[in-house]
């Protein structure tokens, strides 16, 4: 038996390294302008009239708190019992079609999960809806359906479009446990079902946690979903202040206590969480044999089946009926074409490059900060880090919000172009491209750069030449992440985008919040498909989806 040496005993046996001042300097200044929204926004929030803090105490701030909280821990639930459920069926049992299933159950990430509010108002609206004409066409008579707006149908769009992230990581950590774990209780007298959750669950618990914290905090940052349904959250009533009534002060304080409910959540995270780590301990790893489902083969396939039509099918299906409607009538075809003095294509190129220069901005910041990070732990390294993934708890329009504010006072050049754009993705999605870097460079022994140095490269050429290329693959995934995530960015896209400056995610917005679904359907559908490449991308380096 192999025993493997804790990460932190090597660590303490590694020589003591000096610290690169220049890597502390540039890791530092990446820091720097990732914190800097977040402290103007709170100094903004702290300095707001008495009475405007008073006004909203009073009238809205415990509403919002109601209604945020709620639907963000319905829906975290929600996601947790359908993602854990679905990996447990695709990856411990004989389901029939696993490696397809596996590729349908995530696909849903790269559909936007207002996408998902406009076909669920499609079809399920009380009047005009597909579904209610088609039962009362069928029964001759109208029946009361469940109405598609409020809570109810935000909690669930947002599950049945947010179980894809549960739903990977407990997947993956399902694939890596080891069959011994599991027979080892087995043979001290536990059942199947005591087992799973006496000795599976707990193991899992890592990979659930990080899925949920993931959904709690998107759920805490999403505004189309609500806007669209109606339902009032902090993030619909900041952009309400911010863009219907002007008022910051307002909005800056709604977001100072959203940020403060965000970081709450990791806090709470890292506290349940804990220092636990499972390390594997023999080399001999095998994984446990497949669960016979017997006679309950067909009622979880349909399960499977239906959560796949809910998430992909019915969506992909609607935007595509749409779609060739809107193809095929002349005058919706003008309008989709060209709108005013923009058209599709523009959509299209604004959307690409704003997201490509995004993920390419995001990885280059995130370099420094996960080389210092892995290369010199410290209390120091660790906290640069820590900062750089902030974005975490910085919804889209209170980073949107805090450049607003920080552009109008001291960079008026930049207002009225798309540079705040791309500063908000990066801001938003650099904890993507820092834990990515971190992970490629983690497994990537110092040594090599170690050993370029005494070639004589200098530390520049020693990273471009040795280190690059070895971590380029992680880095790739991470910016394919921002890309991914970037080019579904609503509320930031839609406060900070110049006159005449629409993306593909925008103009979907505008036309579908307009009652426009089938002119709205070819620019929806483009975004879902370039939504998928990056995914497929990231999903291929998955052992079992290649």
């Amino acid at each position: 038996m192999a025993r493997t040496i804790p990460v932190s005993a090597r660590i303490s046996q590694a020589p003591a390294r000096a610290t690169s001042l220049r890597l502390m300097v540039a890791a530092g200044l990446v820091a720097l302008f990732v914190s800097i929204p977040l402290v103007y926004l709170f100094v903004r929030a702290a300095g707001a009239d008495p009475a405007d803090w008073q006004r909203l105490l009073q009238a809205r701030l415990w509403k919002l708190l109601g209604n945020t909280l709620t639907l963000a821990l319905l829906v975290t639930s929600g996601t947790t019992l359908l993602g854990v459920s679905l990996a447990w069926f695709t990856e411990r049992t004989d389901l029939p079609g696993r490696k397809l299933l596996r590729w349908m159950l995530a696909m849903p990430l790269a559909i936007p999960t207002y996408l998902g509010a406009i076909v669920h108002l499609a079809l399920m609206r009380p009047r005009g809806g597909l579904i209610p004409q088609g039962v009362e066409a069928l029964l001759g008579v109208s029946l009361p359906l469940p109405s598609p707006l409020g809570l109810a149908g935000s909690v669930f769009v947002l599950t049945f479009f947010m179980y894809p992230y549960v739903y990977l990581l407990s997947g993956a950590a399902f694939r890596s446990q080891h069959a011994v774990f599991e027979e080892a209780a087995r043979t001290l007298g536990r059942t199947p079902w005591q087992t799973f959750w006496q000795v599976t669950l707990p193991m899992l618990r890592p990979g659930v946690l990080a899925g949920a914290l993931l959904v709690a905090l998107d759920v805490l940052a999403e505004y189309g979903t609500v806007a669209l349904l109606r339902y009032e959250t902090f993030s619909s009533a900041i952009f309400v202040q911010l863009a219907g009534r002007y008022d910051r002060s307002a909005a800056s304080i709604l977001s100072g206590v959203l940020v403060g409910l965000a970081m709450l959540l990791l806090w709470a995270e890292l506290r349940l969480q804990g220092e636990a780590r499972s390390t594997q301990m023999e080399s001999a790893w095998r994984p446990a044999p497949p669960i016979a489902l017997g006679v309950w083969k067909g009622p979880a396939l349909l399960f499977v089946l239906g959560v796949t039509a809910i998430s992909l099918l019915v969506p992909l299906g609607v935007l595509s009926a749409w779609s060739v409607q809107a193809l095929l009538d002349l005058p919706t075809l003008s309008q989709v074409v060209r709108t005013g003095s923009q058209g599709m294509v523009h959509f299209v190129w604004n959307s690409l490059w704003t997201s490509l220069l995004a993920a390419l901005a995001a990885m280059t910041l995130a370099l420094p900060v996960a080389r210092f990070s892995v290369r010199y732990p410290g209390r120091l390294s660790h906290l640069l880090a820590r900062v750089c993934q902030v974005g975490y708890a910085l919804p889209g329009v209170v980073i949107a919000l805090s450049l607003v504010l920080l552009i109008n006072r001291f960079l008026p050049f930049l207002y009225a172009t798309p540079v705040p754009i791309l500063m908000a993705y990066v801001l938003r999605h650099m904890p993507q491209a820092v834990r990515a870097a971190e992970s490629a460079l983690g497994r990537l022994s110092a040594s090599l750069e170690e050993a370029a140095r005494t070639l004589g490269r200098t530390s520049l050429l020693a990273l471009i030449q040795v280190t690059l290329p070895l971590v380029l693959p992680g880095l790739l995934a991470g910016g394919a992440l921002v890309f991914l995530t970037s080019l579904k960015e609503l509320p930031a896209t839609l406060l900070l985008r110049p006159a005449g400056f629409d993306t593909l995610a925008v103009r979907v917005w505008v036309w579908a919040s307009e009652g426009f679904y089938v002119q709205a359907a070819p620019a929806a559908l483009i975004l879902v498909l370039a939504s998928a490449l990056p995914l497929s991308f990231l999903l291929r380096r998955e052992p079992l989806f290649r």
